[in-house]
């Protein structure tokens, strides 16, 4: 009897194993046939598919304003209208880090230039730690609504007053120079562009370069900012190509000449270096502050007097933004028009005050909301012993455009902003800025 059950044990355990077994051969040739016919099919047109989509919004583009096409070769003739929303199509969905970090980057060169630099540092508004992050903020104010808004928009207009009222002050009494601001408009051109065609995951195209250049044309002339330095001044520029062109070009010229080491630049760099890395956690700032000098070319980094990044540093940096521009490029689809990332509240409140809603340094200007001061990011935040909106100095009330600026202009030149509103209505047109020229 105990050798019948033994054998029937047996039995019906070499049965069990054998439909086991047939079954996991049949899941894994089912697996084998899904992965032949589907997947693997699928894994190779994914980035043929990510690549094609990528290039649908500049396809788009050319096809709507046909600049430099076959059937209309010559850039002359674009608007500023049509300019912004080619930049807006760049900076909001195309290219929407990297822009901002050149825009960045354009305020940090600035600190090369030592005439710039020592103003900032009697002024206190970049050299002086308590005043680095309002002034900072207070930077990112005007010029968003310099960039996002249309540029015939009253809120363009306000804000662009507004920074006349502040320049102004400083222009009267000779401490800023035409030289010197024609050079940061200049940055605020080319370090967008330098930064995406070294980085990201395609160049720029013509279209594109002289829609930054019929733009900052425009953005130049409400500044009232002379061109006479450039060489085509006297005989007017072709088009926003043209105009790009010498402006970098003048730049570059223009550092040779006096981007030279100084301390006051190096006052104010290290304080907006401290600033930059004030979100980041304390472990990491040691590491963080050397990597700032990686992407940093020599003549800069001279004359900020920051210490060259080790070479180690400087390779890993090159090396992730390579990753990053295969994995944009190939692996990662376009960025949609619902995840345009605004850096302010569009419209007031019923104080009559706006918020920032996107900030990677003090969290000035934005709302405490229990969000903001509760979320599960402001909890990693307030862990790692960084500043959470609503904390003393972030000025959490938010922001008033006509109040942008230093603590001694809080209150000041309303009445200058508004007239400044009414001259540029008067003078400028979001027409071809290059349709005169001195032939």
């Amino acid at each position: 009897m105990a050798e019948f059950i033994e054998k029937l044990s047996s039995n019906l355990s070499t049965s069990a194993f054998s439909k086991l077994a047939s079954s996991s051969t049949k899941q894994l040739s089912g697996l084998s046939w899904l992965w032949s016919f589907y997947l693997l099919p699928a894994a190779i047109a994914y980035p043929f598919l990510c690549s094609a989509l990528r290039f649908r919004r500049l396809k788009a583009l050319q096809a709507k304003y046909k600049y430099g096409t076959p059937e209309r070769p010559s850039f002359e003739g674009m608007t500023v209208t049509e300019a912004h929303a080619i930049i807006s199509s760049m900076s909001d969905f195309e290219f929407p880090a990297l822009f901002e970090k050149g825009l960045q980057f354009a305020l940090f060169r600035t600190y090369g230039i030592p005439t710039i630099a020592k103003l900032l540092v009697k002024t206190t508004q970049l050299a002086a730690e308590k005043n680095v992050p309002k002034r900072y903020a207070d930077t990112g104010v005007l010029l968003g609504d310099m960039y996002a808004s249309d540029p015939a928009s009253d809120k363009a207009f306000i804000a662009t007053a507004r920074l006349n009222y502040l320049h102004g002050h400083y222009i009267k009494q000779g401490k800023i120079s035409n030289d010197d601001m024609l050079y940061t408009l200049t940055l605020f051109t080319n370090q967008p562009v330098e930064w995406i065609n070294r980085y990201e995951w395609r160049q720029l195209t013509d279209l594109e370069l002289c829609a930054m250049g019929v733009f900052h044309k425009y953005m130049g002339e409400s500044m009232h900012i002379s061109f006479d330095p450039l060489p085509s001044f006297n005989v007017g520029w072709k088009d926003g190509l043209h105009f790009y062109h010498e402006m970098d070009a003048w730049a570059k010229d223009y550092e040779k000449r006096v981007m030279v080491p100084d301390k006051n630049n190096y006052d104010t760099a290290v304080q907006t270096r401290a600033l930059l890395l004030g979100s980041q956690p304390d472990f990491l700032k040691p590491f963080l502050s050397k990597m700032v000098s990686a992407p940093l070319d020599d003549r800069l980094r001279e004359a900020i007097m920051f210490d060259p990044a080790p070479a180690s540093y400087t390779t890993w940096f090159n090396r992730f933004m390579t990753v990053r521009r295969y994995y944009l490029r190939y692996l990662a689809l376009p960025r949609p028009w619902f995840m345009k990332n605004d850096l302010h509240t569009k419209e007031p409140d019923k104080a009559g005050r706006r918020y920032v809603v996107r900030w990677d340094t003090q969290p000035v200007y934005v709302k405490p909301t229990i969000w903001n001061r509760w979320g599960p990011g402001a909890l990693i935040s307030s862990a790692l012993g960084m500043a959470l909106p609503g904390d003393e100095g972030t000025y959490p009330e938010g922001f008033v455009v006509t109040e942008a600026g230093p603590l001694a202009f809080k209150g000041k030149g309303n009445k200058e902003v508004a007239e400044g509103v009414q001259q540029l209505k008067k003078e400028l047109t979001a027409g071809c800025p290059f349709q005169f020229r001195r032939n």
